[in-house]
This record gives structure tokens, C-alpha cells and sequence, in this order.
């Protein structure tokens, strides 16, 4: 698959390398060209490319929103059309104070992806990947208890099932938990980012 990435932060860095070692194409978008391509070539990522907004879109046909939450709606306005394209959601509403601490904002009682779906709303939308964390990446899903599960949820049944067949080939365990709506207990609030430990298929 291809895969198209906006955002070459550690989080976004972090997907690529996921997806580059299950053997796809990915395209990772970031505004210093030269560095990323260094930052690139340094993790030893073979099938990743850097690349402009543009390209990044076109080039892909699934398509994740890695930047910071109040980051997302100047990226919205400077995406292209985006009709039939995957876009997966791993944002969470956080921002980081100056004096390093983070604070969780409001939605306004609404779910996190149905205020990132307005912005791409000629995308099919699928929240996946918010609850990872640094160390699932570096170990990967192999637990001693079974494979660490990867919840997603969305309104595009066709999209859930593209997004659920990359997972796979990662080795984490996808698993639909409903609609946009429910996608609410993926959100840092929700039921099962309270669970102590991620869940895991035996």
C-alpha cells in the first residue's frame, strides 16, 4: 500500500518506520526537505520518501493527519482535493504549555474525529493509532500474553476495512469498535484508554 504521512515529528517518524518495515511505500511531508531526507536515510528507512503536501496527497491513497492538534486546521486548508482518499485519524486534543506541561481541550462535547472530519469532509475518515505509544513501536505487537490490538473506528465501512488490512500486515491486531460516535472511547477520556494495559489478543 501506499501510505501518505503529514507530519515528521517523533510521532509521525514513528508510523513511517511501522509502515516502512511491513514493506510499504510511504510518503512522509514536511516543510525541511533536506532534513527529513537525512532524518530518512539515518533510520534506515528504504521505502520512505520525503516529500511536499502535494505530493505527499497525490501520491497516496491513504492518507494520516500526524501533527498536533491545533496544527490540523492550517494543514486542512493547504491539502488538495481529497476525494476518495483514506484519511486516519490518530489526533488527540492535546497542547503543550510553555512551561512543558500539556493540557487536554475541549471539543465541545463532540467526538475528536467528527471536528477532524469537517476538515477533510471529502475523505473517509477513520480514527486509528491515537493510543499508541513510543514503546509499542519500538517493541512491537508480540506481547508474552498474544499481539497488542489496534482499536479503529469510522463511518466508511470500505475505508475500515482498507485501514484494518494495513494493520495486519504490521502485526498489530485491528479491531472495529463502531461509528465516529463511538470513537469517543478511544479519546484520552475514553473507556479504554482507562484500561492498565492495552488489549491483546491471545
Amino acid at each position: 500500500m501506499d501510505v501518505g504521512i503529514f507530519g515528521a515529528g517523533h510521532f509521525g517518524l514513528s508510523l513511517a518506520g511501522l509502515f516502512d518495515r511491513a514493506g510499504h511505500t510511504v510518503h512522509i511531508a514536511s516543510r525541511h526537505l533536506d532534513e527529513l531526507a537525512d532524518t530518512v536515510a539515518e533510520r534506515g528507512l528504504r521505502h520512505t520518501y520525503a516529500g511536499d503536501i502535494d505530493l505527499v496527497a497525490g501520491s497516496s491513497t491513504i492518507l494520516i493527519g500526524a501533527v498536533q492538534w491545533l496544527q490540523l486546521e492550517t494543514l486542512a486548508k493547504e491539502l488538495p482535493e481529497l476525494d476518495g482518499k483514506i484519511w486516519i485519524d490518530p489526533a488527540n486534543p492535546y497542547v503543550r504549555e510553555a512551561d512543558g506541561s500539556v493540557t487536554l481541550l475541549s471539543t465541545d462535547g463532540r467526538p475528536t474525529s467528527a471536528v477532524v472530519a469537517d476538515l477533510v469532509p471529502k475523505a473517509q475518515l477513520v480514527k486509528a493509532f491515537n493510543a499508541f505509544t513510543t514503546p509499542m513501536y519500538r517493541s512491537g505487537p508480540l506481547t508474552s500474553l498474544g499481539r497488542i490490538v489496534a482499536p479503529i473506528a469510522g463511518d466508511h465501512p470500505a475505508a475500515l476495512c482498507r485501514v484494518a488490512e494495513l494493520i495486519k500486515t504490521t502485526g498489530f491486531v485491528p479491531i472495529i469498535v463502531g461509528n465516529i460516535e463511538d470513537s469517543v472511547v478511544l479519546e484520552p477520556r475514553g473507556a479504554l484508554r482507562a484500561l492498565s494495559i492495552p488489549l491483546i489478543a491471545p
